[in-house]
């Protein structure tokens, strides 16, 4: 998740070294304490077009051999030059570090000259030069439709391909980056970095497999080299099957080589038992086998080459109905994560946890599940009622918040690193799906090396960064920010189950505090527990491991209950006292046990992780699949379609 002297992101291009300041108070040998990266002082971000997203350069202090160092300011400019992360003051102690993360973002066909300026007390400022240059993008992405729609399609089946065309009409070449979608819906008919001259096109199928029976909704986002994301929106319908069908999607969870698999395979409209076998001419990756009860399991060979593997199974219920489906079941790298401990990455079998939300009125250590009380999943009627009529109320507001037909309003992050990670992905897929309201901003708030205690302080460097900065640089003040998600908990927890929880939850319900005191016009935010962290148990480093990242719900759960129990601290209605908090609920729910896929099909495999076993991957996909379920949950959900989504 986190650790407050280990940033989570790599730095680009840049390799740790002692920059030696000359003059100043300290001795030659006091000065070589301070590091400094870049060593030459200067980041380049070369040429971007106007209005791409970049990527970042990091400024880096380190002290290298001082008992302390203070981090006392910094400041930046001009404003084509954004702050991602970072903050000051801090103290930092021996070997600690504070990396402030630049993005460089033109709004005009020129160069641009600025410098990233770090004080640190007893030493002559840091002054790093900034250049960058922006350029008119002169390619044109347009869409042969805005959105697909694929109705009753039956489950265990894939649909027919509908076709969807980007072309170029600029007057420039187009490169596409990267294509992508999530499951129920797949894409192909790309290939990376492809070149679109002006007037060509590029032809996608894409089809819809459901697992479930009713409405999906996903995106097509595409990434190219000199435009914002952009990409079509997809609508599909699952129907029960008149027929034995195997349910699954197509694409098995991604396996590691020389580690732990499992995967089950789900069927409906059996009668009696379902057994399960490959196919004639089948087979799978070396080390892996499967059951009668349909389960993939074993440990992939370290030699079975990387890849995607087809085969075939075979389902046969009690009355000698079969089916034969088809699937893939990729083959990937080792992170480093620690994916080889069954006990503790994909099924803890010993002492299994169930995600809460399949947990129902059974129990965790005496704590009954669901997100609410009694086992249920189902926020209580009055609430969503009151949510709902929140969300009805939403509307564009200008800088002073007032109703303005030409203003905007802002959805804001709070946490942590991973909290970073899926927001930048979910504002760089809700920035291309069209059915995303335009009147909408994103403000990144979350930041690596924030812990849930950082969110309680008013005053604290958390704060400072997000009104100083992060809302200026997305263009809104704070009297424009209408909703806020927050995912958040703890660096290196103590104690236990439920003492170190009844913490956690305190703190959540002071930030849903700090939300009403410091955004005049919040209405709602929604809490997430971590997802999945076991991939790290066992590893050197610290961190929040199973169970803390499980039984962080249990922290959200007990927060929002209070505000159901009319809770003086957490009021949010006038009529009942005091208002002291926005309305708060359930954003989405993350956690599942590795592997082991939870009622609505989610899982977490070992891939998605970073080599520290605890963040999603940028790269692998780990923070694309929670900033998925992030977007799919503001599509769909009472409380926020109303304002999320166009009209």
């Amino acid at each position: 998740m986190f650790a407050r002297s280990v940033w989570s992101n790599v730095v680009v291009g840049c390799l740790m070294v002692v920059f030696v300041l000359a003059g100043g108070s300290k001795s030659a040998a006091a000065q070589n304490c301070l590091g400094v990266v870049p060593s030459n002082l200067v980041m380049n971000f070369g040429k971007w077009a106007v209005g791409n997203t970049t990527f970042t350069r990091d400024v880096t202090i380190t002290n290298n051999c001082s008992a302390s160092m203070q981090v006392s300011s910094f400041s930046f400019g001009p404003s084509q030059f954004k702050l991602l992360g970072g903050w000051a003051p801090i103290t930092l102690g021996q070997g600690g570090n504070m990396l402030f993360e630049v993005r460089f973002s033109p709004d005009a066909a020129q160069t641009y000259n600025g410098t990233f300026t770090v004080n640190v007390d007893g030493y002559p400022p840091v002054v790093v030069a900034m250049t960058g240059t922006g350029f008119a993008p002169g390619a044109v992405a347009s869409w042969s439709s805005s959105s697909l729609t694929f109705s009753n399609v039956p489950l265990g089946t894939t649909s027919a391909p509908q076709n969807i065309v980007l072309t170029n009409t600029g007057t420039k070449n187009l490169t596409v980056q990267k294509v992508y979608t999530n499951p129920p819906f797949t894409v192909s008919g790309f290939t990376a970095n492809q070149v679109l001259a002006p007037n060509a096109s590029l032809t996608m199928p894409v089809t819809y497999a459901p697992s479930f029976v009713g409405p999906s909704t996903g995106a097509l986002v595409v990434l190219t080299n000199n435009l914002p994301p952009t990409g079509v929106t997809f609508y599909g319908t699952g129907v029960a099957p008149s027929s034995l069908a195997v349910t699954n999607f197509p694409i098995l969870p991604i396996s590691t080589q020389g580690a732990a698999y499992l995967a089950t395979f789900l069927s409906t409209n059996g009668i009696g038992t379902v057994n399960w076998n490959l196919a004639s001419g089948s087979s799978l990756p070396t080390g892996l086998s499967l059951s009668s009860a349909g389960s993939i399991t074993g440990t992939v060979a370290s030699t079975v080459a990387l890849g995607n593997y087809p085969f075939s199974v075979t389902a046969t219920d009690s009355s000698s109905n079969t089916v034969t489906a088809q699937f893939t079941l990729p083959v990937s790298a080792p992170t480093g994560a620690n994916c080889n401990n069954i006990e503790w990455d994909v099924t803890g079998t010993t002492t299994p946890m169930v995600a809460l939300t399949d947990l129902g009125t059974g129990t965790y250590l005496g704590a009954e599940g669901g997100l609410y009380l009694n086992g249920s999943n189902v926020m209580p009627a009055s609430h969503d009622a009151d949510g709902v009529s929140f969300a009805q109320s939403i509307q564009p507001l200008d800088a002073n918040g007032n109703p303005s037909p030409t203003g905007k309003y802002a959805f804001l992050s709070l946490g942590m690193s991973v909290t970073f990670d899926t927001f930048l992905e979910f504002i760089q897929d809700s920035t291309a799906d069209p059915s995303v309201n335009k009147s909408l901003v994103f403000a990144q708030g979350a930041q690596p090396r924030l812990g849930a205690g950082d969110w309680t302080e008013i005053t604290g460097p958390a704060w400072v960064d997000t009104l100083n900065y992060f809302l200026p640089q997305a263009g809104v003040t704070p009297q424009q920010v209408v909703a806020a998600w927050v995912e958040s908990v703890d660096a290196n927890p103590h104690g236990t189950f439920p003492s170190d929880m009844t913490t956690l939850q305190a703190e959540y319900e002071t930030t849903a505090q700090v939300l009403h005191t410091l955004f005049p016009n919040l209405k709602m935010a929604f809490f997430s527990g971590r997802e999945y962290a076991a991939y790290e148990n066992g590893l050197s480093h610290a961190g929040d491991k199973e169970p803390y990242a499980y039984e962080s719900s249990f922290a959200v759960r007990g927060m929002i209950q209070d505000q159901l129990n009319g809770i003086a601290a957490m009021n949010y209605n006038p009529a009942n006292g005091p208002v002291m908090a926005p309305w708060v609920a359930w954003g989405p729910y993350l956690w599942t046990d590795g592997l082991l896929a939870r009622g609505d099909g989610q899982f977490w495999p070992c891939h998605d992780f970073k080599s520290d076993g605890q963040h999603p991957s940028t790269i692998a996909g780990g923070s694309e699949r929670n900033a998925n379920m992030l977007l799919n949950f503001m599509k769909t959900n009472d409380a926020t379609a109303p304002w999320f989504l166009a009209h």
